[in-house]
């Protein structure tokens, strides 16, 4: 199964924003839209469906750290798979997917996130996908950096 990131067209917006995750897992990631409509009030973000081949799985947002300094990274703002879709091995891969398209469509040597304290699931994955906690808070959640460059 190949897993990818596109944009979000009029095509499959409805479907995007119709995406959740399970229930107990609403209090660590904000509704699909909202991340949507953060495009236009940040005009540095970017959002991406994630597809499983042709299939709609998730929903990710990039922020860059900092957009005068591309070294300084870029931040994976959201990332969720729909509740359908878990349990598969979709998470890792879209994760991947993310780094991979912070890398190659930003240059950025670093990608950062932040992640709810309470969520153990998604922190244990994203140690085990490269990335460390940094000490900080952003806005009561946990920083995590992976750095991604030589």
């Amino acid at each position: 199964m190949t897993v990818d990131l596109r944009p979000i067209t009029a095509e499959n917006f409805q479907a995007v924003i119709k995406l959740e995750v399970r229930p107990e897992q609403s209090e660590f990631v904000a509704p699909n839209v909202r991340g949507i409509a953060e495009t236009h009030i940040y005009p540095d973000a970017e959002p991406r469906a994630v597809y499983a081949d042709d299939e709609l799985v998730g929903f990710v947002l990039f922020h860059p750290v900092d957009k005068d300094k591309p070294a300084a990274g870029h931040c994976i703002v959201r990332l969720m798979v729909g509740a359908q879709f878990q349990g598969r091995g979709l998470g890792r891969q879209a994760l991947e997917a993310a780094v991979d398209w912070i890398v190659r469509e930003r240059g950025a040597d670093r990608v950062r996130l932040s992640v709810v304290p309470s969520n153990e699931r998604a922190r244990g994955l994203y140690r085990t996908a490269g990335f460390v906690e940094t000490g900080e808070l952003d806005d009561g959640e946990v920083v995590m950096v992976r750095q991604v460059g030589s």
